[in-house]
């Protein structure tokens, strides 16, 4: 028998029980579209999450500070003999205890000292692989005056994110990376600083805002003071060199107060002037404090409820809520390291930008090699990814479940079909017809049903990814307005529509082999008998 004369033969016998081949191949459509659909979502999910991250510049930058704790003793470096487990017992139960001696020895013995961000690191950070640039930022707490207004800021010594500092400008414009006397002011500080009306904060770019880094505070009357309410927080440079000199005279009047023995004593220690460092010693320069002053070239507003939320998704547009003003790295890193401490201790932070597509898991791990702690948002994504595979693990469990249902229904169908047609297949058998052609008349029936049912599967699933395509969108802006970037979510490569059709025939042709073999065992004689 022709190859051509079995499927003619296969496809006969299939449209002779229209009703019945209908069903079957319905219910392989379903099973081959739930497939094609699960498929097409998770691999759609998965590059929605690619596409969702990686076009963001923040995906491709890590966040690194220097250790706030020393690290322990690496388990390379402690003695083996300190860690052994002796004694005959199951593998989990040594390992269980080896980990415990290891912690053990590790908190008996002292860490490593922190790791300091210093230049040497960052040098170093910037000749990772795929590393594009390295910022470093200075945060400190400092006093700035605008004339004779003086309050107390925030102050970063760092380059603004050019898109958010664009986004927010109100006056003046965005310092340039390369001007050292340039600062970038918060709309707030000026507030606070009694700069109210709008025509006042255009009027101010082009002065002069001076600040105090460092140093010690003195002024523990004035302190006192305030948390009583005693002291409004709009003090002008006047009213503090005032009060000054009202505390530097206080410890005097203690006496005349109307206080017990015990409480002059306790307010007299409180308020002992404090004994001044030497001279030209680097606890006197520490106790100064440092000022610079810098020119105002633009104020940026405060952030919007959206812009508020920040986090990993913008980055960029969180780090201009925290500070009051930026200042040149350059010279604002000249200013800081004049302060003892922040000359040991080195940068608070660094940003370091991975070149887009870069190995950016290769890059922290490297800086967590080095000790610092380094943060990105790529166990975000890997997090995000694996619970999308999970969902789309289970789909396809689903729709593989619904592919073996119509399996079954192909075997009693085709069961059916011999018993019906018992007689056919002995005037086969009498005309020549061999058992193996006999089987592979029905594995092609099966096969036919499979091939038929995939395409009309694939079919739907591709028209039902539309409607879904739009409610999955409609959802997911819904919960992040204004965050999707990609166009669909479901996606069809060129090898989907393959395995869904071949898999679907590898299906049905299975679910076909008992009836074929059953149908080849059909003597002639008793075939012919057959009513």
């Amino acid at each position: 028998m022709r190859t051509t004369d079995l499927i003619g033969a296969a496809a006969g016998g299939l449209w002779r029980q229209k009703a019945r081949t209908a069903l079957t191949l319905a219910g392989v459509a379903v099973g081959g579209c739930a497939m094609a659909f699960s498929l097409s979502l998770g691999i759609g999910l998965r590059a929605l999450i690619d596409r969702e991250f990686q076009s963001r510049p923040g995906f491709w930058s890590v966040y690194v500070r220097a250790s706030q704790r020393g690290l322990p003793v690496p388990e390379a470096e402690i003695p083996p003999e300190k860690i052994e487990v002796v004694g005959q017992m199951a593998d989990d139960r040594r390992q269980r205890i080896r980990a415990r001696r290891i912690t053990e020895y590790q908190n008996e013995r002292p860490r490593r000292p922190p790791v300091a961000l210093t230049a040497e690191r960052v040098a170093e950070l910037r000749t990772l692989p795929d590393v594009v640039d390295v910022t470093t930022t200075h945060v400190w707490g400092g006093r700035v005056s605008l004339g004779d207004v003086r309050r107390d800021a925030t102050v970063m010594a760092s380059v603004p994110p050019a898109k958010a500092a664009a986004k927010r400008l109100i006056a003046g414009q965005v310092p340039a990376a390369d001007d050292p006397a340039a600062a970038f002011v918060s709309e707030y500080l000026l507030y606070r600083l009694g700069v109210r009306d709008d025509a006042a904060v255009a009027a101010v770019i082009g002065k002069v805002i001076h600040i105090r880094v460092g140093g010690t505070n003195d002024a523990i009357p004035e302190n006192f003071a305030r948390s009583i309410g005693a002291i409004p927080d709009d003090l002008t440079a006047f009213q503090e060199q005032t009060l000054a000199k009202i505390a530097a005279q206080l410890p005097k009047a203690i006496d005349k107060l109307d206080l017990t023995a015990t409480e002059k004593r306790a307010l007299s220690s409180l308020f002992a002037p404090r004994v001044k460092p030497k001279a030209g010693t680097a606890a006197e320069k520490a106790d100064a404090g440092v000022e610079g002053g810098f020119r105002i070239a633009g104020v940026y507003r405060l952030p919007t409820a959206e812009e508020g939320e920040g986090g990993m998704a913008d980055p960029d547009a969180a780090a201009m809520n925290y500070p009051d003003l930026f200042i040149p790295p350059e010279s604002g890193n000249r200013l800081f390291e004049q302060i003892p401490y922040v000359k040991q201790t080195g940068f608070q932070s660094a940003t370091i930008r991975v070149r887009p597509g870069g190995d950016l898991v290769r890059v922290v791990a490297a800086a967590k090699a080095m000790g610092l702690q380094a943060d990105s948002a790529a166990e975000w994504h890997k997090s995000a990814k694996r619970e999308v595979t999970l969902i789309a693990a289970g789909l396809n469990l689903f729709s593989l479940v619904s592919l073996l249902i119509a399996a079954l229904g192909i075997t009693n169908t085709l069961i059916t079909s011999v018993v019906e047609r018992t007689r056919e297949i002995g005037i086969l058998k009498a005309l020549g017809a061999t058992d193996r052609q006999v089987m592979a008349l029905f594995l092609t029936e099966g096969g036919i049903i499979g091939l038929t049912g995939g395409l009309l599967g694939l079919a739907l699933a591709w028209g039902l990814s539309f409607p879904a395509d739009s409610l999955v969108h409609r959802l997911i802006q819904e919960q992040a307005p204004e965050m999707l970037v990609s166009e669909t979510v479901f996606e069809f490569p060129a090898w989907l529509p393959v395995l869904t059709v071949v898999f679907a025939i590898l299906v049905t042709t299975l679910a076909a082999f008992y009836p074929s073999r059953r149908a080849a065992r059909v003597q002639p004689v008793e075939a012919l008998r057959h009513e």
